[in-house]
Parts: C-alpha cells; structure tokens; sequence
C-alpha cells in the first residue's frame, strides 16, 4: 500500500477528462474518465506523479475552470469485469454533479482506499460493490479533507 504524501494524500491525479467506453453510464454510475497528465503543467521537463496503485478509493475532485470541489469515488484499474485488457483507467464517480466534464482539467484527491479492483461476475454484483463504494466514500470523507483540497486548490491557481 502506498504511503501518505506530504499533504496526507494517498495519491493526487491531474490530468484531462476524455471519453471513455461509456459503460458507466449505462450502468448507472456515470463516470468521468481522466487523462492524466504526464509531465507538470509549471515544469515541463518534469514528470507528474506515479499512477495510483489499483484500487476504490474515496476522494475529492476540483474542477480547474470553476474553483469547485466535488466527493467521488475512484477507480484506478484495468476494468477487470469487462476484461479491458492492461491499460490502466482512472475513473472519477462525482456523487454531486452530473455536468459534462469532458475537456475539462481537473485535480483528483485521494483519501482513503477503500478495497482492491476485483473481477465481479456480472454487472449487476459491480453495480451493487460500487453503491456500496459511493455510501463508504460519504462515510469516509471529513470536512478536514475538503479544507485540506480546498488549501491545495488556491496554493495551484
């Protein structure tokens, strides 16, 4: 498991909503599926962070172009289930929005793991592990964590 970063995050993504496979959606938990950046936006010549390791977390999304934080629940895997192959998706759940997102620049938060990125054997057990994700993420998530983003949101712009 990987350890805190010095602002007590497990991971921070920033990086560029894009179209996905659109499955989400359909299944009642659209997502927004980020591109993350692969070099620092202030310092080209210097590499983002690492990827996430896989997993459901719980966290916080800022939306650059509005200033506005956002509870969702992440996650950070191959989609097991749809047998996607190897690429690595970040999928962002926002429990509170249901704007169009793509094109927009947007900073991901991790706070907490919730559990690992597991195969399911159909959609429906998915459907019912990610409602399960979305209610622990509610529970998880402190006002101490959105001051925490909201600090590192105005430190970035």
């Amino acid at each position: 498991m990987r350890e805190r970063d010095a602002a007590g995050w497990l991971g921070t993504v920033v990086g560029t909503v894009v179209h996905g496979a659109g499955r989400g959606r359909r299944l009642g938990f659209p997502t927004a599926n980020v591109a993350p950046d692969l070099t620092d936006q202030r310092d080209q010549t210097k590499p983002t962070e690492p990827l996430p390791e896989s997993a459901v977390y719980a966290g916080l999304m800022a939306r650059l172009s509005t200033g506005s934080l956002h509870p969702v629940t992440v996650s950070v895997g191959t989609n097991p289930t749809f047998c996607d192959g190897d690429e690595v998706h970040i999928e962002v759940y926002c429990h509170d929005l249901s704007t169009d997102l793509y094109g927009e620049r947007v900073v991901v938060w991790l706070a907490a793991r919730l559990r690992d990125t597991v195969r399911f054997p159909t959609a429906e057990a998915l459907v019912a592990a990610a409602a399960g994700d979305v209610e622990r993420t509610v529970a998880t998530l402190t006002e101490e964590h959105r001051a925490r983003a909201a600090k590192e949101l105005r430190a970035c712009s």
